[in-house]
């Protein structure tokens, strides 16, 4: 199934919150840190998933790594599942008719 990975690394509430704190602002390791309460290595780790997935990417910034929303992944997913949903709502429109 299209976006598999996606969707497993965001049933994590920890990501959940992650994902809604950069849809804000990009942010830092430690400053996602003060707004959800859990270690930074943890955090870390979560990022890391996010990454591999292509939620969020990263940019040097000095010694920091400042994490953003890949909107464009977003968007792609978005947009798939507008498609798939639609087309299931059709489809079931279709048999109850």
């Amino acid at each position: 199934m299209p976006y598999e990975d996606e969707l497993k690394s965001l049933s994590n509430p920890i990501r959940q919150s992650v994902i809604d704190e950069l849809a804000r602002q990009p942010m830092s390791v430690s400053e996602l840190t003060s707004r959800i309460d859990v270690s930074q290595p943890v955090m870390s780790q979560h990022l890391k998933v996010l990454k591999d997935t292509g939620l969020v990417h990263a940019r040097a910034e000095g010694t920091r790594n400042i994490y953003c929303i890949n909107k464009n992944k977003l968007a792609e997913m978005r947009a798939f599942w507008t498609a798939h949903w639609s087309d299931l709502l059709a489809s079931i429109d279709e048999q109850e008719a």
